[in-house]
C-alpha cells in the first residue's frame, strides 16, 4: 500500500507541547498532596488551547481495495455495495460507504508516543487522570464527488474549538475537529468529531439509562465480541485501551468491561440507514449524532431508525439511535437523505 503522511508542526510548538508535558510530569511525582499553584495550571491549559487550535494536520492516502473489504467483513456484511458481495476485492471505481473512510489516514504514531491509555496525544489536554470519550460529531457528504477505490486523497485536520467546563470533580474539556478530505476533483467529505476528556474519578462512572420510548421502522440486534472489537481496532489502527485491556479499562477506567467503539457504533447505524434508504438514488447527506451512554463487549444492542415526522428543508429526515439491553439510548443521530 503506498501511503504516506506529511505532518505541518512547527518547532515552537512542539517546545511548547514538551513544557507543558514537563510540567504535568513534574506535578505527578510530587504526589496528589502537593501544593500546586493553580494560576499556573490555568495558563499552561490556555497555552495549550491557543497552540492546539492553530496546529494544522494534513494526511495522504491511497484509497485501495483490500481495507475497504475487511471493513464489510469485520461489520458481518454480505455486500460492500449493493452489486459488489464482501468476498470479492471491490474494484477501481468502487463508493466508500458513509464512515468507512476510518479505514484510510490512520494515526501514524509510534507506541512511545501515545497517552497511558493507548490512545493518540495530538488534541490531549495537559491535565493528568483523564477519562477519554467519543462524545459526537457530524459527517457530511457530498453527492456528486464520493471517495472511490483508486483515488488518492488527501484529509485536512484542524482543532475548531475547545470549551472548558468547571465542575465540583474539576475540568470537563470539550475538544471539537474538523477533517475535510479531498480527492483529485475537490472536496468529497467531511467528519466533524466531539472528544470529551473527563477526569477519572475512585468510583465507577454513574451509567444512566435515559430512554427514547419510540418504536422504529427498522431495526437490527447487534451482538459485539470481542472479536468485532478487535478487528475495528486493527482496521483503524486504534490503539485505545478501553476497547481490548480488560485489566485497564476495569481497574483503572472502573468500567465493568471494555467498550464498543464510538465509531464502530456509528457506522453500524450508517449501514442501517444504508440498507433502508427510500429508493435506488438516495444517498445520506450529513449525520450528526451525540453519544450518550458506553455500550459494553458481551452485551446485546439494538440499532433503530425511524422516519422523521417532518422533513428537512433540504430532504427526508430520519432519527437513527443505539439503545443497550436496558433500553437506555448509547448514540442517537438524525440523517438527511438526499436523492443523487
Amino acid at each position: 500500500m503506498n501511503l504516506y503522511a506529511v505532518r505541518s508542526r512547527t518547532s515552537q510548538c512542539l517546545a511548547g507541547s514538551q513544557q507543558i508535558r514537563t510540567f504535568f510530569n513534574t506535578l505527578e511525582r510530587k504526589g496528589k498532596n502537593a501544593n500546586i499553584d493553580t494560576s499556573d495550571t490555568k495558563k499552561l491549559i490556555n497555552d495549550w488551547k491557543k497552540k492546539v487550535t492553530r496546529d494544522t494536520e494534513s494526511f495522504t492516502d491511497t484509497i485501495t481495495a483490500s481495507p475497504l473489504q475487511l471493513f464489510a467483513i469485520t461489520l458481518r456484511r454480505n455486500y460492500i455495495t449493493d452489486d459488489i458481495p464482501a468476498t470479492q476485492i471491490p474494484p477501481e471505481g468502487t463508493r466508500v460507504p458513509p464512515n468507512y473512510h476510518l479505514a484510510y489516514f490512520p494515526p501514524r504514531i509510534y507506541e512511545r508516543d501515545l497517552g497511558k491509555d493507548g490512545s493518540e496525544t495530538t488534541h490531549e489536554p495537559p491535565l493528568q487522570s483523564l477519562r477519554r470519550m467519543w462524545a459526537g460529531g457530524e459527517l457530511s457528504f457530498s453527492a456528486t464527488n464520493p471517495l472511490c477505490v483508486g483515488q488518492h486523497a488527501t484529509m485536512n485536520t484542524k482543532c475548531r474549538e475547545v470549551e472548558i467546563k468547571s465542575s465540583p470533580r474539576g475540568e470537563n474539556i470539550f475538544v471539537w475537529i474538523d477533517r475535510n478530505i479531498t480527492n483529485e476533483f475537490g472536496w468529497s467529505m467531511r467528519d466533524t468529531r466531539c472528544l470529551a476528556y473527563i477526569k477519572i474519578e475512585e468510583k465507577k462512572p454513574e451509567q444512566k439509562i435515559i430512554k427514547l420510548n419510540k418504536t422504529p421502522d427498522f431495526e437490527q440486534t447487534v451482538f459485539p465480541t470481542p472479536l468485532l472489537l478487535f478487528r475495528f481496532s486493527a482496521l483503524t489502527f486504534n490503539s485505545h485501551r478501553i476497547h481490548y485491556d480488560h485489566p485497564y479499562t476495569t481497574q483503572v477506567e472502573r468500567y465493568p468491561a471494555c467498550l464498543v467503539h464510538g465509531p464502530l457504533t456509528l457506522t453500524l447505524l450508517l449501514d442501517l440507514m444504508r440498507d433502508n434508504l427510500p429508493n435506488k438514488v438516495s444517498y445520506i447527506k450529513s449525520f450528526a449524532y451525540r453519544a450518550v451512554s458506553p455500550l459494553f463487549v458481551g452485551e446485546e444492542f439494538k440499532i433503530c431508525g425511524k422516519k422523521s415526522e417532518s422533513d428537512s428543508p433540504s430532504g427526508s429526515s430520519y432519527e437513527l439511535w443505539a439503545e443497550n439491553k436496558r433500553g437506555g439510548i448509547a448514540m442517537k443521530g438524525n440523517a438527511i437523505i438526499e436523492n443523487i
